[in-house]
């Protein structure tokens, strides 16, 4: 099972025009949070302009399905190698997808390119990319797929059109998952903050993973500092990144939920928490952060995760940035 294609009709909508009327952007930039479906819509253009069909995207023809099946030899999918400790896209990846698109196409109207995420490439490897940008090979198009496109390169933005991608409806999420007779559907679906990719992963046991890494989470922020730092050397110790990267996610994803909670709590918004069942954590966390630490501690999370994208041992990383949150919530 997976995410469906849900929302983002107006994109889509746009894309389509565009496609149709043979005007499409050398280049797109797909821009918006993890999950929220920017690679399932790059695909789906992918389709639509490819299908042999009268209603595109039709899904049964050939090319549609070699491309849902990321088997069509014009649709090139670059991202890291799950099998490297570091998750970055190195140059020499680049350069091999550079170099077939000079080929001719083989079955198709355009060829795609979609780079995602965009950001794992490192300098020289987004620089090698750039020429290609600038003079593509006529027929081919990229998509570059990321979170945010203050993490590239201004040069490599500024030669895109960016497209920047919105929240699903939590009831259209909350529907689909229901109709797949998942459990906790509404929780999952309000927690996703409208990324069906997300929901999916929060009602397919990832609501239990969360309350687990909450657990883990105040355990880190309110014992002793040994005893907060051995928490975190159990979980990292003698193993690869590959084995502690998923731990290492859900530890920050329940920082930036409760920060986000913090924030609703102490601004008085009456917007719904995604904590709900953690109230005394989040009004701890809201008494001792709201509103300037906030700000702080997750701008110290966003540096804690450029530099595990290109450190294979993060622990010395790991362990500064609980440190700096134990410092901001006065532990």
């Amino acid at each position: 099972m997976s995410a469906p294609l849900l929302g983002h009709e107006r994109i889509r909508e746009q894309l389509a025009r565009s496609a149709d009327a043979d005007t499409l952007h050398h280049a797109y930039l797909f821009e918006g949070p993890p999950g929220l479906g920017k690679r399932r819509v790059a695909m789906w253009l992918a389709q639509y302009v490819n299908c042999t069909s009268a209603n595109r995207p039709c899904g049964t023809c050939s090319r549609c399905v070699q491309i849902a099946a990321g088997t069509h030899p014009d649709v090139i999918v670059l991202s890291p190698d799950p099998t490297r400790a570091t998750q970055t896209i190195a140059v020499d990846a680049v350069r091999e997808v550079i170099r077939k698109a000079g080929y001719h196409r083989y079955d198709s109207a355009r060829r795609f390119i979609v780079v995602d995420p965009a950001d794992a490439m490192m300098e020289p490897a987004a620089n090698a990319l750039l020429k290609t940008l600038e003079e593509p090979t006529d027929g081919t198009g990229f998509v570059l797929v990321v979170s945010s496109a203050s993490s590239l390169l201004p040069t490599i933005v500024s030669r895109c059109q960016r497209v920047r991608f919105g929240a699903v409806d939590t009831g259209a999420i909350e529907g689909w998952l229901a109709a797949q007779g998942l459990s906790d559907a509404s929780v999952a679906a309000r927690a996703a903050l409208g990324c069906p990719g997300r929901a999916l992963a929060l009602a397919t046991g990832g609501l239990e993973a969360r309350r687990d890494a909450r657990s883990t989470l105040v355990r880190i922020t309110s014992e002793p500092l040994p005893v907060a730092f051995k928490v975190t050397e159990d979980a990292l110790k003698k193993k690869a990144k590959t084995d502690w990267s998923s731990t290492v996610d859900a530890w920050f994803a329940v920082v930036e939920e409760l920060l986000r909670d913090a924030s609703i709590h102490g601004s008085g918004s009456g917007l719904p928490l995604l904590n709900q069942d953690a109230p005394d954590v989040v009004a701890a966390w809201s008494a001792r952060l709201y509103p300037s630490g906030i700000q702080r501690v997750a701008q110290a999370l966003d540096v804690a995760r450029e530099q595990l994208a290109v450190q294979a041992n993060g622990r010395l990383v790991i362990d500064a940035f609980f440190a700096t949150l134990r410092a901001e919530l006065g532990v």
